[in-house]
């Protein structure tokens, strides 16, 4: 997993888009599994996020997602149309997006 993920989830969960029983601390400790490697961010990584396909969103998180999975021969698994729509890396599309919490 992309270590950018760690932070991306911590933000959503903040905004209220990310939302699950207990504290971040304790989802994140139910969901670090002994198999589960963060993959840090590279030199090679930060380069990949500048070759990704004229029109991809500018989004540093999903650039950075799609570089990591590119440049370790990842599978991303994604709701993302644009990072399945790259041709950066494979990946395993699922059409499924939830709704967003209206304040």
């Amino acid at each position: 997993m992309c270590s950018i993920s760690l932070l991306e989830t911590a933000i959503l969960h903040r905004l209220g888009r990310f939302s699950f029983q207990g504290t971040l601390a304790q989802f994140f400790s139910a969901a670090m599994t002994a198999d589960l490697e963060i993959l840090e961010l590279t030199p090679a990584i930060a380069t990949k996020t500048n070759a990704m396909p004229e029109g991809f969103p500018g989004d540093p998180f999903d650039r950075t997602i799609v570089a990591t999975a590119a440049v370790f021969n990842l599978t991303v698994i994604t709701a993302d149309a644009a990072m399945r729509d790259a041709g950066m890396c494979d990946v395993e599309f699922y059409p499924f997006r939830p709704s967003r919490r209206q304040k």
